[in-house]
């Protein structure tokens, strides 16, 4: 080769290896590197664990207030909220209503960020099966106020069991696609 073409061969790699370091002052080499998309990333990583977690709270109120009604038993420190003891079918209502509420708080959260669309069809089917147990549970609520336990024993397995593991396997697979590319990001943003 001859010296000129070695020396602008050299200058291209120089400079291209320079767009890949991220030298500031020049454009990111990917998206994927900005961080405020990967602050987004766990943002909505944050808001699905704390739905997924109100939603396992409006199954564990579900069965706990079966449970209470069926035995007899009651748990004080499990109905005694803010403003007083409400029984196992308050403390199930509350459950539920608030529980309904603060999932329409992370549902206008998650869609305000930039990564929503990498889990929409997931967040999707997981709201789908919020809607599912949070109806489950005004289900359970009128079967144990007319006394029938079976019954509410029957949706709580048949509707709120099912759908809180379909949204468990939906929120776990959408974070872990995110998790990946976080970690993965490191590499790719040297």
């Amino acid at each position: 080769m001859k010296d000129g073409v070695r020396a602008t061969l050299r200058q291209l790699i120089f400079l291209a290896s320079f767009m890949n370091l991220g030298v500031p002052g020049m454009a990111w080499a990917n998206d994927d590197c900005d961080v405020s998309n990967i602050a987004s990333m766990v943002k909505t990583i944050s808001i699905l664990r704390q739905v997924e977690n109100s939603l396992n709270l409006l199954a564990l109120s579900q069965i706990d207030a079966i449970a209470d009604i069926a035995t007899g038993v009651h748990t004080l420190e499990l109905y005694n909220h803010e403003s007083g003891f409400y029984g196992p079918l308050g403390g199930l209502r509350k459950a539920t209503d608030k529980n309904e509420a603060v999932l329409g708080s992370f549902d206008k959260a998650i869609r305000r960020l930039t990564t929503f669309e990498a889990v929409e069809p997931r967040y999707r089917d997981i709201r789908e099966n919020a809607a599912q147990i949070i109806a489950a549970g005004y289900d359970v609520l009128s079967k144990l106020e007319a006394g029938d336990t079976a019954q509410a024993t029957r949706v709580y397995a048949s509707t709120t069991v099912v759908a809180l593991n379909e949204a468990r396997a939906d929120a776990y697979t959408a974070m872990s696609g995110l998790e990946q590319s976080i970690s993965l990001a490191g590499a790719r943003c040297r």
